[in-house]
């Protein structure tokens, strides 16, 4: 058996461990230290195949926060997304999810319309969006 961390055949980090690091990160400081984590990492490795630097990683962060009721941290993992891809409709769509889970349904209402602005296609964020409006 290997030891050390996941990797590849190449011996680079697997890019799922990102997550991993922050959610490591966060158990000790909360989602400020997980979305530090993020940037140290990404200032240290980005352009590289180290670690997963695309919008899913933070929304993956969110998700596991708001399946353990901390949908605030959720909310700063989304809100650092947009910093790094502004026109992200999952990040918005996910942001409108949250929003509405902490009974913002104005915030939800104003996100899940800028998802599909940024995504006119998607048929789950304008049901989502429907639902909302009733």
């Amino acid at each position: 058996p290997r030891g050390g961390g996941a990797t590849g055949n190449s011996g680079v980090p697997s890019p799922t461990q990102i997550t991993d690091l922050m959610t490591d990160a966060a158990a000790t400081g909360g989602a400020t230290a997980g979305r530090g984590k993020y940037k140290e990492l990404r200032e240290k490795f980005y352009g590289g195949q180290s670690y997963d630097f695309s919008e899913a990683t933070m929304i993956t962060m969110a998700q596991r926060d708001n399946t353990a009721s901390k949908v605030d941290d959720a909310l700063v993992y989304l809100n650092a997304n947009l910093e790094y891809f502004p026109k992200s409709a999952r990040t918005y769509s996910a942001i409108g999810q949250m929003k509405n889970a902490k009974g913002d349904k104005a915030g939800a209402i104003a996100a899940l319309e800028k998802s599909i602005e940024l995504d006119p296609n998607n048929a789950g964020t304008k049901a989502a969006l429907e639902n909302l409006k009733k």
